[in-house]
C-alpha cells in the first residue's frame, strides 16, 4: 500500500494520493464491527470477526502491518465477488450459447469480432455486414470501464457519488442499494453471507480451471496437468466446459465424475 501511495503521490499528487490511503481503513473498521459470528462454523474465521488470526490460515497476519492486513481483506471480497460473477457468467454463457468460458475470446478477435450473437435473439448486435461490433471498440469499453471503476474505488479519481467513502467495500445508499436491504435485513448476517460465498465461488473457479484441463485432456493426447499435451483446451475443438460436463454427469452421475479422470494425475 506504501509503494502505491507513493507511485499516485508522484504521478497524481498528494491530494488524490492521500485518498487512496484511506482505502485501508475503511476495510479494517467494518472488519472489526460485527464481532461474533454464530453463522460462521466453517473452520477459520471470517474477516469481520476482528480475529484475523485465523480468518485465511493459521498466523496469516503474522509480520503483516495494519494496512497490509486491511488490504488482504479487501482484495480477498474483490477477488470473491469477480468469482461469483465469473462462475455464474461462465455456466450462463454457456448455457446460451453453448461456447464454453476458455474459448470465448474466439468469437471476438482483432481479425473478426461479428460473432457475438445468442441464440433466439429478436434483433441482432449490429446490421449484417456492417463489421460490427468491432474488437478495438470492445476493448477500448471494456478497458475504459473498468478503469472507472477502479480509479473510483480506489480514490485515484474523484468519484461520481461524493457522499461515499472512497475504498468502501459495503457503500450502500440509493447507489448501491436502491432497495434499501441493509436497513431491512441483518447487514452483518448478510456481510458473512456474502464472504462464505466468494471463498466458495473462488474455489468453484479453481475447479473450472482443473475441469477444463482434465475434461479434455485425452482429446488433446496428454494428462491431467496438460503434460505432453498437443494442446490446451482452449484449441480443442470440441473441448467441453462446466455446462456440459454438468450434463453428462447428471445423465450418467456413476460414470461422469472425477474419479473417472483420477488416472490422469497418475501418468
Amino acid at each position: 500500500m506504501a509503494a502505491v501511495a507513493s507511485l499516485a503521490t508522484t504521478f497524481l499528487g498528494a491530494a488524490v494520493a492521500q485518498k487512496a490511503q484511506k482505502t485501508a481503513t475503511p476495510a479494517r473498521r467494518v472488519a472489526a464491527r460485527a464481532g461474533t459470528e454464530p453463522l460462521y462454523v466453517e473452520s477459520g474465521a471470517s474477516t469481520y470477526s476482528g480475529n484475523y488470526d485465523e480468518a485465511l490460515w493459521p498466523n496469516w497476519t503474522e509480520g503483516k502491518t495494519e494496512a497490509q492486513i486491511a488490504y488482504n481483506v479487501e482484495v480477498e471480497l474483490i477477488h470473491g465477488r469477480w468469482a461469483m460473477l465469473g462462475c455464474a457468467g461462465a455456466w450462463a454463457a454457456e448455457q446460451g450459447t453453448g461456447i464454453n468460458w476458455f474459448q470465448a475470446g474466439a468469437i471476438c478477435t482483432p481479425a473478426d469480432c461479428t460473432g457475438i450473437h445468442f441464440p433466439g435473439e429478436v434483433i441482432s448486435m449490429a446490421p449484417a455486414g456492417s463489421g460490427f461490433p468491432n474488437f478495438y471498440i470492445q476493448l477500448a469499453l471494456s478497458t475504459v470501464a473498468m478503469g472507472l471503476a477502479e480509479g473510483y474505488r480506489g480514490g485515484l479519481i474523484d468519484s461520481c457519488f461524493p457522499e461515499l467513502t472512497v475504498g468502501d467495500l459495503h457503500p450502500g445508499g440509493e447507489h448501491f442499494d436502491p432497495l434499501g436491504l441493509a436497513n431491512k435485513l441483518d447487514l452483518d448476517r448478510m456481510k458473512i453471507a456474502e464472504l462464505k460465498h466468494a471463498r466458495l465461488a473462488m474455489l468453484s473457479w479453481l475447479g473450472y480451471m482443473s475441469q477444463a484441463i482434465a475434461t479434455n485432456s485425452e482429446l488433446a493426447g496428454g494428462n491431467a496437468f496438460g503434460i505432453g499435451a498437443k494442446t490446451w483446451p482452449s484449441f480443442i475443438e470440441g473441448a467441453k466446459g462446466p455446462y456440459a460436463n454438468w450434463q453428462d454427469h447428471v445423465a450418467n452421475p456413476w460414470v461422469e465424475n472425477v474419479w473417472k479422470y483420477a488416472h490422469l494425475f497418475n501418468q
